[in-house]
């Protein structure tokens, strides 16, 4: 493969090594306020029980190869579930995930055209699939940009990008992971203005924290007084502050959507 920076296959890790959220603890999910959608989507895919199997009967089989039974998941490549962003780098397959850019790595033509996979390691992560392909993610933890390479080699020194786009409505995605692209190599950072905060992940991560509460046994009362208002916790909240009451009843119902697969619709 030349650079050896870039691993191709990612080797599998123990259990033991497993985070869990505490979810009365704010200040950990604020950053998910600032990520991309795919990390949110992220962070429902590693709860959710039939990924956390998966992920162990590959870990557990001796898999060196971590794609063997991840594209059912929608990512190229099994990420383990304990890593939680900014420290997870999954690597979503493109039929899942409409904003990956497919390209074709060519000559290196022109200076000024130039992609050095170098000069984006601190960022960068590489797999290869069985097909030859390379999947490209470009992640800070938060923010991501997502290439498939159909056709080359990103491995051994600069290339030209021949970008393939088609269609108008369907272009229009792949067409900002390019602008993103184009402004991170430039520059070196990921855009804020095309990266900006999703309006809706002041519902969302609640939802998340919400979920989080009911897996460690917390009731609604608990979370209304953690989340909102110390006064919930009172035994007589549910008259005292029908509200509240019927805001945390949403947030339920949105988790069990969300953990019921309504994840999937962040990518989209």
């Amino acid at each position: 493969m030349g650079r050896r920076r870039f691993a191709c296959f990612v080797g599998l890790v123990a259990l033991d090594e497993t985070e869990a959220a505490d979810w009365r603890n704010g200040a950990a999910y604020a950053p998910l306020l600032d990520a991309d959608r795919s990390v949110l989507a992220w962070e429902w895919l590693r709860r959710d029980p039939g990924y956390r199997a998966a992920w162990t009967a590959a870990w557990s089989s001796g898999t060196r190869d971590g794609a063997v039974g991840a594209e059912p998941w929608g990512l190229q490549i099994f990420e383990p579930p304990y890593l939680a962003a900014p420290h997870a780098r999954p690597i979503w397959c493109a039929q899942s995930h409409p904003l990956v850019l497919a390209a074709i790595a060519a000559g290196p033509g022109e200076e000024r055209d130039w992609f050095d996979l170098d000069r984006l390691a601190p960022f960068a992560r590489l797999v290869r699939s069985k097909s030859g392909r390379e999947h490209l993610l470009i992640s800070d933890g938060l923010h991501a940009v997502r290439l498939d390479v159909l056709a080359g080699t990103l491995t051994s020194g600069p290339v030209e990008l021949r970008y393939l786009v088609s269609g108008l409505a369907s272009a229009e995605r792949p067409l900002l992971t390019l602008r993103r692209l184009l402004v991170l190599t430039r520059t070196g950072r990921f855009s804020r203005m095309l990266h900006p905060p999703e309006p809706r992940a002041k519902r969302w991560v609640p939802m998340l924290r919400t979920f989080d509460a009911l897996a460690a046994g917390a009731d609604q009362r608990e979370v209304a007084g953690i989340l909102f208002r110390p006064g919930a916790r009172e035994p007589r909240w549910r008259s005292v502050e029908p509200s509240l009451r019927s805001r945390v009843q949403r947030l339920v119902r949105g988790a069990r959507f969300m953990a019921g697969g309504g994840y999937l619709g962040l990518l989209q």
